[in-house]
């Protein structure tokens, strides 16, 4: 199942960069340091990314895919993160310069992911601690 999420996750990206493609100029060269995004932020942005393409992807399935929605939901995304989207597509070349590094940002970003599909723990609350257990033997 994780090896599923990884290759769908990667597809979707695959799928956003092709969208519009970025800029040749200054892929194949190093980052000013002022202009690398961190990776930190790195992460916190792929996991948004991925989650509005997962959307995306559900609105083409059903049929109501509008690119001026989905152009604004990704300038929406990028103002949030104070990025452009050429930041975002030169700093992922950026990293991926670094396979290593990459695939552990990428385990990261897919294990924060998977915890947002479990759903939550249930919380006991002081109603549900007052009830007998229906065996009724003592609560330890």
């Amino acid at each position: 199942m994780k090896h599923f999420t990884a290759v769908l996750l990667l597809g979707l990206l695959c799928s956003l960069l092709s969208c519009s493609p970025p800029e040749r100029s200054g892929l194949d060269e190093g980052l000013p340091a002022d202009s690398v995004i961190s990776e930190k932020k790195m992460m916190a942005l792929l996991i948004d990314v991925h989650l509005l393409e997962g959307g995306l992807m559900i609105q083409r399935n059903k049929g109501e895919q509008d690119s001026k929605w989905n152009h604004e939901a990704y300038r929406k995304l990028f103002l949030r993160y104070h990025v452009t989207q050429s930041q975002f597509v030169k700093n992922l070349a950026y990293y991926q310069k670094d396979p290593k590094n990459f695939t552990k940002i990428y385990d990261t970003v897919l294990q924060r992911i998977d915890r947002l599909r479990k759903p939550p723990p249930e919380k006991t609350n002081a109603l549900n601690k007052s009830k007998k257990p229906a065996s009724g033997l003592p609560r330890h």
